[in-house]
């Protein structure tokens, strides 16, 4: 063999090592999916022995979107996503690419355009060195990044690459995106303020007063999950007034891996964890049930669909669409949500086919749908039906009205005030992506209508202010069917002895 063809071999073959360790490393770091790995919160959900014993504290912990801007929040968003990205993908996902910067008055835009501001996640125009950013892009050293091809609905944004950002570019973007769209005034909103810490806070605070009530002065807390630093501070607390059972609760409609066992639930866990080794004790936890399992939960929902569709004229074509957020759940086979919600979907589209059906109209429908992760890209097949398509299909059939009744959410925030619009009725004339929303009583649903050739479009809202009152039952069964196994309730002169 001529000293060449030796060294095309060897070339050869060391190409073909190099691929084959890469895949085989690729392989091993991405073997267990983050829904299987351990400790398996999810398992331990399933297995849990709910018998409290001895003092009992109740820690409430999920995701809050705050009233106001908080930087650290969004951060820790952006970065819950990362999980499902396969290593080393993750990393380069995750890196920091230079200066994210937004345009404060065109802050979700598709295609490159020629800004008039541009401000960096912390609210500044003017770079470190004085200079303004937008001076930058004049002079070329600003550069525009599409949006994601595999991002439905994903916007742009600037890009100063010259220095670092001091964050991954992931958690810059949606920092700077909250800055401008969600939390300033006469922006996203009116009020420039998101109103599901206070609709959540509702939920919570009532609850308790009535566990506290029947069980006397039970410590809780109730903390968001996506700030480490305070909820850390918060459980800590709540064990140094001499804890031995901690309720670990989320008053969700259903619990998720994404949200619960690999989210706020596990953070607990790890916090509970480091305070029983500094202080040399142990803590039993006992995690609540997801609210879905309890009946009083379907009754908002029929609640606010009667209050419409009495409104609407006998004799109309009526189609309700109810949806749940959503994932791709092709590519999370393992996702907690997928075994846990069945129950409380099906349940829910069972009874608001009653309720609708109740009523005279000359032609009805109901359909399941998802707001988010049903396009094209993560839905190529069309296996889900997304919130979009079933609007779409609503007026294609000539409904005259068509209702969405969105199940998963119990008070307003980011996705179902934003996000979930824009993914909704997408193209559909009539529907403005910089309209300013006015919601200025969060205790009245917040609701929305587009008509389009006759039929009349309704996002129904959610549960809040007297709506809200059976959640607040629900809520109450999840905490005392827990409670009751180790504590005796408070007699009252009204309760026999």
């Amino acid at each position: 063999m001529s000293k060449w063809k030796k060294l095309l071999v060897w070339i050869g073959g060391t190409v073909l090592t190099v691929n084959l360790a890469g895949y085989a490393a690729f392989s091993y770091m991405n073997r267990i999916p983050p829904q299987l790995r351990e400790p398996n919160y999810y398992s331990y959900y399933q297995q849990q022995d709910t018998t409290p014993e001895g003092r009992v504290g109740i820690f409430i912990t999920h995701l809050v979107m705050p009233e106001e801007m908080q930087t650290v929040d969004f951060f820790t968003l952006a970065q819950k996503a990362l999980q499902y990205i396969p290593w080393p993908i993750n990393k380069l996902v995750a890196a920091d690419r230079g200066v994210v910067l937004l345009d404060p008055d065109r802050y979700y835009e598709f295609e490159e355009f020629k800004p008039a501001r541009l401000v960096d996640p912390l609210g500044s125009e003017v770079d470190l060195d004085g200079v303004p950013y937008v001076n930058k892009w004049a002079m070329g050293e600003v550069d525009w990044v599409p949006p994601r091809e595999d991002l439905h609905l994903d916007h742009g944004f600037f890009l100063l690459d010259s220095r670092s950002g001091g964050m991954p570019s992931v958690s810059a973007k949606l920092i700077n995106k909250a800055r401008h769209y969600y939390y300033a005034a006469g922006k996203g909103s009116v009020q420039g303020k998101v109103p599901h810490q206070y609709g959540m806070g509702v939920i919570v605070a009532e609850a308790m007063e009535q566990i506290r009530a029947r069980y006397g002065d039970v410590p809780y807390r109730w903390i968001t999950a996506e700030n480490f630093g305070r909820a850390r501070t918060a459980l800590r607390s709540l064990l140094d007034e001499g804890i031995d059972t901690v309720v670990l609760s989320a008053p969700a409609a259903i619990y998720s891996h994404h949200e619960e066992f690999n989210g706020g639930f596990k953070h607990a866990m790890h916090y509970i964890h480091e305070w029983e080794e500094a202080n040399d004790k142990k803590i039993k936890v006992i995690m609540t049930r997801q609210l879905g399992d309890f009946a009083a939960t379907l009754e908002p929902w029929n609640n606010m669909l009667r209050d419409r569709l009495d409104t609407l004229p006998a004799g109309a074509d009526v189609k309700v669409v109810m949806s749940t957020h959503g994932m791709p759940w092709d590519r999370v086979p393992h996702e907690a949500w997928i075994e846990l919600a069945p129950g409380y979907v099906n349940g829910a589209l069972s009874s608001l086919r009653d309720t609708l059906e109740s009523y005279p109209f000359d032609r009805t429908q109901i359909v399941q749908s998802q707001d988010h992760f049903a396009d094209a890209h993560n839905n190529p097949d069309g296996k889900y039906l997304a919130t979009n398509t079933a609007f779409w299909d609503g007026v294609n059939d000539g409904y005259d009205y068509v209702i969405n009744v969105p199940i998963e959410f119990f008070a307003e925030n980011t996705d179902t005030m934003y996000f979930h619009m824009m993914a909704n009725f997408e193209n559909f004339p009539g529907y403005e992506l910089y309209e300013t929303v006015d919601y200025p009583d969060w205790n009245v649903p917040f609701t929305r209508q587009l008509s389009y050739q006759g039929t009349t479009i309704i996002y129904n809202g959610v549960p809040v202010g007297n709506y809200n009152k059976p959640l607040i039952r629900a809520y109450v069964a999840a905490v005392d069917e827990i409670l009751s196994q180790g504590s005796r309730p408070i007699l009252t002169a009204a309760q026999p002895r």
